[in-house]
């Protein structure tokens, strides 16, 4: 006699309904911008409409956890990428791809979208500046576990890549067709050669 599959608990459905509408939410983010991006829509493609406004409230409310939820993955991601790699010099080395990999993923585009759209949006403005803070403070944290303080990268260093990263990402989403963009990626890798010396150096 075959056993009956176990029922999820209160928790967990709402732990898997509010899975469902972030990644409905940046789907939407993704495929059609912040401005079209309103709670109605993701609650008509998430099917989720009652359990999404008791979980968001508002709209600033659900964008504010898409960039929260997009920052965890963010971090697992690279930490499972530079956990790999036992050369510190040769971590450095790999920030313009690990980068690349993350924000250029749907997620990762969601984000700068939620981050232009804030600049006329005061709601979410004033909700999204303790985040960001929040976020800074804990990713300045995580560079010491990466790398060694001889090779870490300096703030506006990492703050270049970061943003070239980004601007790569929305440009290969508004013209997919022009140019290989991981070869702007390579050229970041080996400006950072430049600067650091190259491995083995």
């Amino acid at each position: 006699m075959s056993e009956r599959p176990r029922r999820m608990t209160q928790a967990e459905r709402t732990a898997r309904t509010r899975a469902k509408v972030l990644s409905t939410a940046i789907d939407c983010l993704y495929a059609h911008g912040y401005a079209a991006t309103t709670t109605s829509l993701v609650a008509q493609r998430s099917g989720s409409r009652g359990a999404m406004l008791h979980q968001f409230p508002t709209r600033a409310d659900l964008m504010l956890a898409v960039v929260e939820a997009a920052y965890e993955e963010e971090m697992e991601l690279y930490d499972q990428r530079f956990a790999a790699i036992a050369d510190p010099k040769a971590r450095v080395f790999a920030i313009p791809e690990a980068v690349w990999e993350t924000l250029s993923r749907p997620a990762g585009v969601a984000v700068l979208e939620i981050l232009q759209g804030s600049r006329s949006d005061p709601a979410m403005s004033a909700k999204l500046a303790p985040v960001l803070a929040r976020i800074s403070k804990e990713s300045r944290r995580r560079l010491i576990k990466w790398f060694d303080a001889d090779y870490a990268a300096a703030p506006a260093e990492m703050r270049l890549i970061v943003w070239a990263v980004r601007g790569l990402s929305i440009s290969q989403v508004l013209e997919p067709d022009v140019g290989d963009v991981r070869e702007s990626i390579l050229l970041l890798r080996r400006l950072m050669e430049t600067l650091h010396g190259r491995p083995g150096e």
